[in-house]
């Protein structure tokens, strides 16, 4: 379910998907943030890990049997008075592990595409998802 989530957010419904993103590894103690695209997400051949490729080389690994739950949280305004968008990847304890947010595109044309793909997700797939193993 969560390679069709994230091939989902990747592609998009009509070309434009995420692009500009900002991966959140997260946790009580610290946050790391990768600034990417989404051009490049490859799952191993057992579907159980995704790998994040941003510039450079950089990358980030997820495990996907342990993630229990995902979450889409959109807000109308956030504290700069723009929409935010993000998806929560959770574990058993219901704790974010990562996050993806949407950042404002500077192509301006795709931010209206993103808008309703985002849109899209949380229609076809609700604000949670609880998944099962």
């Amino acid at each position: 379910m969560i390679q069709k989530i994230l091939e989902h957010c990747q592609k998009g419904s009509h070309g434009v998907g995420f692009n500009e993103v900002v991966l959140m590894l997260y946790n009580s103690v610290a946050t790391a943030e990768v600034s990417m695209d989404m051009n490049d997400i490859r799952f191993t051949d057992d579907g159980d890990t995704v790998t994040f490729m941003a510039e450079n080389g950089t990358h980030l690994h997820m495990k996907l049997g342990l993630l229990k739950a995902v979450r889409f949280q959109y807000t109308e305004r956030n504290e700069r008075g723009q929409p935010s968008y993000s998806v929560w990847f959770l574990d058993e304890n219901q704790e974010s592990v990562l996050r993806i947010y949407l950042r404002k595109s500077e192509v301006e044309a795709t931010n209206q595409p993103r808008h309703e793909l985002f849109m899209e997700l949380l229609e076809t797939y609700g604000e949670s998802l609880q998944l099962t193993s």
